[in-house]
């Protein structure tokens, strides 16, 4: 069951990378970083194997990376501040 989540989520992930590029990286992580359950361990070795194809750079997938984990660091912060306790009461678990 795991094996068969893990491998639909990359597809998606190694789709979304190939056709959007540096872009999708960044919101791919954003996602993974706002505490959405989507693995960066393999968003990011995708982007690596890429870099080594030549089809990506390292300096831009690795500051891609960054924005993304930053931007999604704090839309989780503001969804907290902004929504605090009551939005977990509301839709949490």
């Amino acid at each position: 069951m795991i094996a068969r989540i893990i491998s639909v989520l990359s597809v998606f992930i190694i789709g979304v990378i190939s056709s959007v590029g540096y872009l999708g990286i960044v919101a791919l992580m954003a996602i993974e970083s706002a505490c959405i359950p989507l693995p960066s361990e393999v968003i990011m070795p995708f982007s690596g194997y890429l870099v080594y194809a030549g089809r990506f750079h390292l300096l831009w997938v690795a500051t891609a990376g960054a924005i993304g984990c930053n931007l999604g660091s704090v839309i989780a912060y503001e969804i907290g501040f902004y929504g605090g306790r009551p939005l977990v009461e509301r839709y949490g678990s």
